[in-house]
């Protein structure tokens, strides 16, 4: 990844810092995209006493925020020339439904719209660099999409239900993606890093969150082998040239979402939401 430059968003915990420490290991110059400037700084700290990389920089961006994710994508076109990779992995997983700033339904504004509108803001620089790739966290443990009720106005909200939906979104929005950058020679991949303790499942239900743990016990992976995937897919010779496949433990796996209509369906919803389409 020497001579690489990468973004990584959601990088100062769990699997989003391990992706970023583990790219910057490589070579790579990386960006820290983060809400927390002051946890970036830390991260920042930590990843050059762990691998004595000097490439790494922090930018803030609020995933969940429409203007953050212009004006940062705005600051980043403004000061580098190239983007190499984009690795959308902020996530949130919300108790209760609360709204962005954007009025849109929080876990829908930061897992899908986030991913959707800073891969459109950075496109361009992305399909300019020659064979860029982007990675999208996404997860086996996805579905109840309701194309109809995104953002859970007409249903109940259920916090399980709404980040497995945006897990889903993740996956049909990268196929949909692929279709677009055919003949570009930019990628669009999507992983699932497995079942990871981290700071995500902090606001789950509590019977949920002892299921997992319980699971977890069994069938958990470490930070290190949930990130490897994302990694991988963002450095290796292996899957140069691969897009729109979905992967997991660096082997391909069939994604059962897979519908054409759909993902065009949610495309053109998370356009109009994201302010891109009337």
């Amino acid at each position: 990844m020497k001579g690489k430059l990468a973004i990584v968003t959601g990088p100062t915990s769990g699997i989003g810092r391990e992706i970023a420490t583990q790219l910057a290991a490589q070579g790579a110059e990386v960006v820290l995209a983060c809400r927390d400037v002051a946890k970036g700084q830390a991260t920042l700290e930590e990843i050059a006493r762990r691998t004595g990389a000097k490439g790494v920089s922090v930018m803030r961006v609020d995933v969940s925020s429409q203007a953050s994710i212009r004006e940062f994508a705005k600051a980043f076109r403004n000061t580098h020339s190239r983007l190499d990779v984009l690795v959308n992995n902020a996530g949130l997983n919300s108790r209760t439904r609360r709204q962005s700033t954007d009025g849109i339904e929080l876990t829908f504004a930061t897992n899908v719209l986030g991913y959707h509108l800073l891969t459109h803001e950075l496109l361009e620089i992305l399909k300019a660099s020659a064979a860029a790739r982007i990675v999208n966290v996404a997860s086996t443990y996805a579905g109840n999409l309701d194309i109809d009720d995104l953002q859970f106005t007409k249903r109940p909200y259920n916090p399980v239900k709404a980040y497995q939906q945006s897990k889903a979104c993740n996956r049909l929005l990268t196929w949909a993606l692929a279709r677009r950058l055919a003949g570009s020679g930019a990628t669009a991949n999507a992983m699932a890093p497995g079942l990871v303790q981290t700071g995500l499942y902090r606001e789950t239900p509590v019977p949920v969150r002892l299921l997992l743990r319980m699971i977890g016990l069994f069938h958990g992976r470490s930070v290190e082998q949930g990130a490897d995937t994302a990694v991988w897919l963002a450095s290796s010779p292996d899957v140069q040239g691969v897009s729109g496949k979905f992967f997991e433990l660096r082997k391909e796996i069939p994604c059962q979402f897979r519908n054409a209509e759909l993902e065009e369906q949610l495309w053109a919803a998370c356009d109009r939401l994201a302010g891109l389409a009337p």
